[in-house]
């Protein structure tokens, strides 16, 4: 979600900001605990979490966030703000959680076709 100042100002006029707020909170809620459940599914993913460079103490400690790798448009436009090792092992871990469920969901048989 891209905000200027001009549309927090609107939405603070129009009472409708707190709500903007709770709703930004409750999706971002959603989306860590879809992306823990997908990850904690695969055992060998799961245990990637305990080892560096993420080094948690239980694959359950990890809540399912993966910190943003760039700023919003709004806060100067997609410069890289998390170049951190830890955030782009959780993106791989999703990223590998998702594509097995994409697998999956296509069934073992799927053929892939190239353009």
């Amino acid at each position: 979600m891209n905000l200027t100042e001009q549309d927090v100002r609107e939405l603070r006029r129009q009472g409708d900001l707190v709500r903007l707020i709770k709703q930004a909170r409750a999706d971002a809620h959603t989306e860590n605990t879809r992306r823990r459940a997908l990850v904690l599914k695969h055992p060998d993913l799961a245990a990637k979490l305990t080892e560096a460079p993420i080094n948690h103490t239980t694959p359950q400690h990890w809540t399912g966030y993966v910190p943003p790798a760039h700023d919003p448009e709004s806060f100067g436009g997609g410069r890289p703000i998390n170049t951190s090792p830890i955030r782009a092992a959780l993106a791989a871990l999703v990223e590998e959680a998702e594509r097995r469920a994409a697998t999956a969901h296509r069934g073992p048989n799927a053929e892939t076709t190239a353009a």
